[in-house]
């Protein structure tokens, strides 16, 4: 990453996972980064003293478009805009309750658009602005556990293909990355997983910090998709090919009233 064709960053959610590997690439390579999370966290603040710690809710459409303005009338707007913060929940067991669908939506989209919306209102400027969204190959092979996730990724990647194409020629340029499984602090599967399984598991993830380095350079094209880790997209592929032809290979596939599907 060449830090001098990037003076200012903007990454949501940098507590943790890929945000934090974010944070952690751009501070050391001597980028001013502005980091948004909903709290404030002591231990990244006294690490990363260069950077702008902003305690924002991205589902907060008022407090972003705040914080948005308030950048942009202080001469302080980002060349760079990470939208990583997302959240997974599981919201498709037998109960079906719609409130955690509800927060992964509200975070995982409006939370994207929430900056969005503000950054297509300001005037024209000379300097080019790459809105990054964090998207996932989930849009591939959805996931049965997480409707809310699959739902949210599919909506961001439509939208981002749509924006990519209206502002095209402009200088404000829309990109997304398309992220295979990534271990992060809350990412525990493969505790629960056989070893074999998770040899599998593990030769198609990729590593916060080699993310975070893929990402770091998409953002200096004017590329709009970014597929990584590719050897991930196989591995999606067989599964939503198992979750088609085989009855029962996930608990996703539900029986109702007590029938077995034929």
């Amino acid at each position: 990453m060449a830090s001098v064709n990037v003076h200012r960053v903007l990454i949501t959610g940098t507590t943790s996972g890929v945000g934090r590997a974010l944070l952690d690439r751009y501070a050391k390579s001597g980028v001013m980064v502005i980091s948004v999370n909903r709290r404030r966290v002591a231990e990244l603040e006294s690490r990363y003293p260069s950077a702008r710690f902003e305690c924002v809710d991205v589902r907060s459409a008022e407090g972003v478009a705040e914080l948005v303005r308030g950048l942009a009338a202080a001469g302080e707007l980002p060349d760079v805009f990470i939208l990583n913060a997302g959240i997974n929940r599981v919201d498709n067991d037998e109960a079906f309750q719609l409130a955690p669908y509800r927060e992964v939506i509200e975070t995982n989209l409006y939370g994207v658009l929430n900056f969005v919306a503000p950054l297509t209102q300001l005037s024209a400027h000379p300097v080019e602005r790459h809105v990054v969204a964090i998207s996932s190959m989930v849009n591939y092979a959805g996931s049965p556990y997480g409707l809310g996730y699959t739902t949210s990724k599919r909506a961001l990647t439509a939208c981002f293909e749509a924006w990519s194409t209206m502002y095209a020629g402009t200088n404000l340029v829309f990109q997304q990355v398309m992220l295979g499984p990534v271990p992060t602090a809350i990412y525990t599967l493969a505790e629960n997983l056989p070893a074999w399984m998770s040899s599998i598991k593990n030769a198609f993830s990729a590593s916060p910090e080699g993310t975070a380095q893929a990402i770091s350079r998409f953002a200096l094209t004017r590329q709009k998709k970014l597929f990584y880790p590719l050897r991930a997209l196989p591995l999606f592929r067989a599964v939503q090919l198992g979750q088609r032809l085989i009855p029962g290979f996930f608990q996703g596939r539900k029986m109702l009233d007590g029938k077995s599907r034929r």
